[in-house]
């Protein structure tokens, strides 16, 4: 469930909302889940596939009537580590507000009614790209907690809008920036129903998009009807951010000067020479034509800039170019 944009990646470490009270269901929650994984994992990876299909959701057994609890152990199994790892840090960072709202037994029955709902919104959907990808989908178990707590984010959402996440932000560079909850976990929910929509048309990601949404539609439908109400909460102190007037420096315009130019015509050559003090060779820039030659150097509030006509023609190349003790030295080679 880690936030991914492209070459960004988003990991929210903590809200700076802390609870009154000690989540001991999340705690529980979090526990099982990795005990779950872990009973598979040590026992190897075809333990984990056999955990998979038979703890898994599969929409047809389902439909069937069949396996009906599988609705409920498929929220404690993962595929892997790092599915384990996302949906285990939402939860810590997300569920403890949720059940010191709610109380440590609705919070249970909460998150239990949220993952029955996922679950069946990725059947519907399932349902829905049958014209598209026909039977196969209903073969295809669907395992994680993250329909459960997509609820949890919901309801994080509608109890805590303006509350702070605490984000680790991966880019060239790493760092921690506070987003507002309702950017975050909003445009995380955009995110999803553009990938459910996307996934209708029959591109499958191995992704249960609608479980996230029909979760999170769930989580926050369910306490705005049941009216709770945000508790009030211990704050982190935040570092004290003074006001800085900026300094401002005058622009200063540059001046513009014209050097002094010589040109020397010989048989077979043309020197050209100019007066640039006060610059270095890489500010120098030279167009050559056959009739004339441009100069032009910029350094800090200095600027040069001056054309110069030949008094014959010239191959349009410079044959040498030296630059030494303020004196641009310029060859050419006459045209015959």
């Amino acid at each position: 469930m880690v936030i991914n944009l492209g070459a960004y990646k988003l990991f929210p470490l903590y809200d700076e909302n802390r609870s009154m009270t000690k989540p001991y269901v999340n705690y529980a929650l979090i526990a099982v889940n990795i005990a779950v994984f872990f009973f598979f994992m040590v026992q190897g990876v075809f333990a984990v596939k056999y955990g998979i299909v038979t703890l898994g959701v599969i929409p047809y057994f389902i439909l069937k009537g069949k396996r009906l609890w599988t609705l409920f152990t498929s929220m404690f199994m993962h595929a892997d580590i790092i599915h384990l790892f996302g949906n285990m840090l939402y939860l810590w960072v997300f569920g403890d507000n949720i059940e010191d709202d709610l109380g440590h037994v609705k919070y249970l029955l909460f998150y239990i009614f949220g993952g029955l709902i996922a679950s069946f919104t990725h059947i519907a959907s399932v349902l829905a790209t049958l014209p598209t990808v026909g039977y196969i989908g209903l073969g295809i178990p669907s395992v994680g907690a993250s329909g459960a707590i997509s609820a949890v984010l919901g309801a994080y959402l509608f109890l805590y809008p303006r509350a702070r996440i605490r984000t680790l932000m991966v880019y060239i560079f790493i760092q921690i920036v506070s987003i507002p909850a309702y950017y975050y976990l909003g445009f995380w929910f955009l995110y999803q129903l553009l990938m459910g929509l996307i996934s209708l048309t029959g591109l499958r990601s191995g992704i249960a998009f609608w479980a996230h949404i029909g979760g999170f539609v769930t989580g926050y439908l369910t306490l705005r009807a049941l009216g709770v109400k945000a508790r009030p909460k211990r704050r982190i102190p935040v570092a004290v951010r003074r006001l800085v007037r900026p300094v401002r420096v005058p622009y200063v315009e540059p001046v513009v000067r014209a050097p002094f130019v010589d040109v020397l015509v010989e048989d077979d050559r043309v020197l050209v020479l100019a007066h640039l003090p006060g610059v270095d060779e890489r500010d120098i820039m030279v167009y050559i034509s056959s009739w004339d030659v441009t100069i032009s150097a910029e350094r800090g509030n200095v600027r040069f800039y001056r054309r110069v006509l030949l008094p014959v023609l010239v191959i349009p190349r410079i044959e040498d170019f030296s630059y030494k003790n303020g004196v641009l030295t310029i060859v050419l080679r006459r045209m015959l």
